[in-house]
């Protein structure tokens, strides 16, 4: 079930995020946790990424997992700014080959040596890939304080806006700490013409 159709019912949705092992040893211990969590019945889980994708293989296979052997639908994250367009398109068919129709698409964190793939350098143009190779749901992230890297929250919206218009289905908040930050927030991208139907996933402590 695409994610989008959760959010589009109209209750209150409970989801948890998993990281995948860093080494195939570590995975068994892994998905024991990942079942304890499936059983408290969240509306879906999230699998992470890695950083520079370096859990990639365990995040396809973990998604799966949760999936069939616990009915609970799963979202992968995807990050981009490390990857290149063969390495995306290489795990695009995986998540389709493993039923996995919900991907978190994120620039991810510029690797420590400041090298940035020439292929990829921002989520708009993973978001616009996946939406041309597949039926994908796909979220993307959003920040109510703004990007740390970003000059002003101004710049940050039309990032933003940029994202939704190259195929977001829904946003996730990073996390705040004050909702008068969040609300002033709806009101500046609604002003921005980003929000109409679209759902926000919000990220509390």
């Amino acid at each position: 079930m695409k994610i989008i159709d959760l959010l589009n019912e109209d209750k209150a949705t409970l989801s948890f995020e998993v990281f995948p092992p860093k080494t195939s040893s570590k995975y068994e211990n892994v998905l024991k946790a990942a079942e304890k969590i499936a059983s408290l019945n969240p509306s879906f889980m999230s699998v992470t990424y890695g950083a520079g994708g370096g859990t990639s293989a365990h995040t396809v296979a973990l998604a799966k997992d949760i999936h069939e052997k616990y009915g609970v639908e799963v979202m992968a994250h995807l990050t981009c700014v490390s990857s290149t367009r063969e390495h995306v398109e290489s795990m695009v068919e995986q998540f389709k080959e493993n039923g996995i129709e919900n991907i978190m698409a994120l620039r991810g964190d510029i690797p420590k040596d400041g090298q940035v793939g020439e292929d990829y350098q921002y989520a708009c143009q993973l978001i616009k890939k996946l939406k041309e190779k597949g039926d994908f749901c796909i979220g993307a992230a959003c920040y109510p304080e703004g990007h740390v890297e970003s000059p002003s929250i101004k710049e940050d919206i039309q990032h933003l806006k940029e994202k939704v218009e190259a195929g977001a289905d829904f946003l996730t908040t990073q996390m705040f700490f004050d909702n008068n930050v969040f609300y002033n927030f709806l009101y500046k991208i609604k002003e921005a013409g980003i929000i109409r139907s679209r759902k926000l996933v919000l990220m509390y402590l």
